[in-house]
């Protein structure tokens, strides 16, 4: 169910919601007695259900992840889900219920303005069997088809069960009661779907029961209803896992077990009722026991009429009793058989999803194997073309230092000729001459200045003796050219050699 947000329940919400000592002090919620007459109902009981039952919600429920489950605190009620979710109840999940709630049965308590959550478990053993059955006839699971052959009946406050309408009766083998089925309620929501529910969630004590207007192409269910005259079907049997899958109930993908007309035809009830009331008990007419049908007639014909009776009495009786003895017998057989087989599914199941897990993993190892692989082949191949671009650059690098140490001699040895040749061309310059009269001008004129300092210093007299070196400007004007001392010098050695009479001839030049 889910909080109402109008109607009567919502008064009783709205209380509930109201501080109250009781409520504070955390104790399970009752209605005070001046709110009885607004409050139609409300649930006592708190969930005997365990955080190990989720676990088995969500596999039996078909949550698929989608849904969100919580089992209740012990001053949880039913009545009073948190926001956002529904109460449901472990017993309608063993009776066949999934979640998603498939689509004809959101329709049908869409049109009986009934929440899901308000039918006793064995409505979903029934609906889903009559579901199968009417898919397997090829008519449609509408609500104008439901409402012709289901009857809704009020179980208490809150709580309503469906049977068959009318005089039919082909759907049986659903349990007699479900202890305590009350006190194991859970809450369950989903964030992820839109409107996982298409159905008013809403808890109402009144259902509607009227049968939508029929359809411009209403399907007849006078064939269905003529095969179904003289056959019993068993509910547990129709509604097991193959089935629903088969005809979409269910999304378990389990495949179909033996041929589906052999399992919709077998009428396993009604072949025991037959088989229980030929089955004869003791004589108790004291008749003569004659073989052949002659004496068989007249033993009938001959018969008194209380004779007649006690004996149809006696065989009644006993085909009764023996039959159903062999009913009760063949149901607890087939339960365990049931149970058996949902035990060896439930084993294959989880064997086929440990070998697919295994199977996967497998394959997402040889995926990752194969991309390392496929990676580690990159890298090598990355590093030798890095390596061997290294050594080409390096080769290139020496080559390059080696051309460029030949090319740094060349032009050493060019510069030192090319100075060579400027400094000869440059003594042979005006330039040269120039800058050597004035470092010779610059050497005369200091050597000039330190002999007139001398000459002052010992006390020449300037004044006395004037004399015209003493003037740096003359005496640098009255100094003879270098040819011309050269040539005196000449004629003093000249004049030299002619007067002595002891001077050596000069010697031979060498050879």
């Amino acid at each position: 169910m889910s909080s109402p947000s109008t109607s009567r329940v919502s008064s009783a919400a709205e209380s509930i919601d109201s501080a109250s000592p009781v409520s504070q002090a955390g104790q399970p919620w009752l209605p005070r007695s001046e709110e009885l007459p607004t409050s139609p109902w409300y649930e006592e009981k708190s969930s005997t259900l365990r955080l190990s039952d989720i676990d088995i919600i969500k596999e039996k429920g078909e949550t698929m992840g989608k849904f969100e489950v919580v089992i209740p605190h012990p001053d949880e009620r039913a009545h009073r889900p948190p926001p956002g979710f529904h109460t449901f109840y472990m017993n309608q999940i063993e009776m066949g219920l999934r979640f998603p709630i498939p689509r004809f049965i959101a329709a049908f308590c869409r049109h009986i303005q009934l929440s899901p959550s308000q039918l006793a478990p064995n409505s979903y053993s029934f609906l889903l069997a009559l579901a199968v059955l009417l898919s397997y006839h090829g008519i449609p699971l509408i609500p104008y088809i439901l409402m012709q052959l289901v009857q809704v009946k009020r179980l208490g406050p809150g709580k309503f069960y469906l049977s068959h309408k009318g005089d039919h009766s082909f759907i049986k083998g659903n349990p007699s009661s479900h202890k305590g089925w009350m006190s194991r309620f859970f809450y369950i929501r989903s964030d992820v779907m839109r409107d996982p529910w298409r159905c008013e969630m809403h808890w109402r004590d009144s259902a509607i029961t009227i049968v939508p207007q029929t359809p411009d192409r209403a399907p007849s269910l006078t064939p269905f209803l003529e095969a179904m005259c003289d056959k019993s079907y068993n509910a547990p049997e129709l509604i097991k896992e193959d089935l629903l899958c088969f005809f979409n109930f269910s999304r378990k993908g389990a495949e179909l077990v033996g041929d589906l007309d052999d399992r919709m035809g077998t009428a396993e009830l009604v072949k025991a009722m037959q088989e229980a009331v030929d089955v004869g008990g003791p004589n108790r007419g004291g008749l003569p026991a004659k073989t052949g049908a002659d004496a068989s007639d007249v033993l009938l014909r001959k018969a008194r009429n209380a004779d007649v009776v006690g004996h149809f009495s006696s065989h009644v009786a006993a085909a009764v009793a023996w039959g159903g003895e062999m009913v009760k017998r063949l149901t607890k057989a087939h339960q365990k058989m049931n149970a058996s087989r949902d035990q060896f599914d439930k084993a294959m199941g989880q064997h086929a999803e440990v070998l697919a897990r295994l199977e996967e993993l497998e394959t997402l190892r040889s995926r990752e194997e194969g991309a390392a692989k496929a990676q580690r082949e990159a890298l090598e191949a990355q590093m030798l073309v890095e390596r061997e671009a290294h050594e080409a650059e390096k080769a290139a690098r020496e080559l390059l230092e080696a051309e460029l140490e030949e090319v740094k001699a060349r032009a050493t040895l060019e510069a030192e000729l090319l100075k060579l040749e400027g400094k000869e061309e440059f003594l042979k310059s005006p330039e040269f001459d120039t800058l050597l009269g004035k470092k010779a001008g610059g050497y005369f004129k200091n050597g000039f200045f330190g002999c007139v300092a001398q000459w002052r210093a010992n006390g020449y007299p300037e004044e006395e003796h004037p004399a015209s070196f003493l003037n740096v400007q003359q005496a640098i004007t009255e100094m003879p050219d270098e040819e011309e001392v050269q040539e005196e010098e000449e004629d003093e050695d000249e004049e030299e050699g002619g007067d002595g009479s002891d001077a050596t001839p000069p010697s031979s030049p060498p050879s």
